[in-house]
């Protein structure tokens, strides 16, 4: 097909543009492949803004299975330059060469940008005849910080920027309170799985910033911002989904029962730790080790994130305050 082709073939008028932010471990990947999979949308993913169609792109573990370090490196650099580009980067120049490849009415990207990105990002946001929705996904904070341990603990044998970088966050947020949660319990910060969940936890201070994002985004009156969205909601509810897809571009695609149906067949999940452990936060919560339910309760206080996280429905009551803790 030649481009005068694809001209002639394509509805007219310009597609709509969103954004979903998120933090990562909130089954992004899911929502953004499973987007994609509608005929109308075309969708990136994550800060290296890679196309969504793939089913499973970021296997860490079967390249480390069969050994092929250089792809496996070659991916993690990847994600690297986009962790430092995407507070800078104008949506439209990741849209714009989707829209000359594609028929897509609606396109978009999941993960690519943060909720805290987007107030500098603020006069990029309204471009003309393009309506970009922003939707923020979130996740209940204690499944979040069991799935960020896990991944840490398998990206910390690889990506020594990444473990720095946690490392110097960890002693930014208190060292001294980690000791003391550390010596409580006789055990050593540094050792793998303790380095990881403490990494975790701490990374919850992303979260606050992206809390404050949203105010900012509020402030700045920005027509776009359609509110937030829960990953255990999106992820389980065809009507959720549905009525997303109608929040990401008002009047762009349909949602016919077919494609949705073929969306909750898809059981496929990210799964950052492969501990055996209860799915429900308080029995999650339950179920950790007291140094970590220490260490959770500590960050979620210091970071100011217990309100926020009940203004948005979740149950926090079996989490003690964390001020007492550390």
């Amino acid at each position: 097909m030649t481009p005068n082709d694809t001209a002639r073939t394509r509805p007219p008028g310009p597609p709509a543009w969103f954004i979903v932010t998120s933090h990562g471990w909130s089954a992004s990947h899911w929502l953004a492949h499973n987007l994609t999979r509608h005929p109308q949308i075309a969708c990136l993913h994550s800060s290296a803004a890679l196309p969504a169609d793939q089913p499973e792109p970021y296997d860490i573990a079967g390249l480390m299975a069969r050994q092929d370090y250089a792809r496996l490196f070659a991916l993690i650099a990847q994600f690297r330059a986009g962790y430092g580009t995407r507070a800078t980067t104008p949506p439209a120049d990741l849209y714009r060469p989707l829209e000359a490849r594609t028929d897509a009415r609606l396109i978009g990207s999941v993960h690519s940008f943060r909720l805290r990105d987007l107030p500098a990002l603020a006069p990029d946001l309204t471009p003309p005849d393009r309506g970009l929705r922003i939707v923020n996904l979130i996740r209940h904070p204690v499944n979040l910080v069991n799935s960020g341990a896990g991944q840490f603990e398998l990206t910390f044998r690889l990506d020594l920027n990444e473990l720095q970088w946690i490392t110097r966050r960890i002693v930014e947020t208190g060292l001294d309170s980690f000791e003391r949660i550390a010596a409580r319990h006789r055990i050593c910060p540094g050792d793998p799985e303790v380095l990881a969940f403490f990494g975790a936890c701490v990374t919850l201070r992303g979260l606050a910033a992206d809390f404050a994002a949203r105010d900012r985004l509020r402030e700045l009156g920005l027509s776009g911002y359609a509110g937030s969205v829960r990953q255990e909601d999106v992820t389980r509810d065809p009507a959720v989904f549905r009525d997303l897809l109608t929040r990401l571009g008002p009047g762009a695609v349909d949602c016919p029962q077919a494609y949705l149906d073929q969306v909750f067949a898809d059981p496929r999940r990210n799964v950052h730790n492969a501990r055996p452990r209860p799915t429900d936060p308080a029995a999650l919560f339950a179920d950790w080790a007291p140094w970590q339910q220490e260490a959770f309760a500590f960050c979620l206080d210091a970071f100011g994130l217990r309100a926020p996280y009940q203004a948005e429905g979740y149950a926090l009551e079996m989490v003690p305050p964390g001020k007492d803790l550390a």
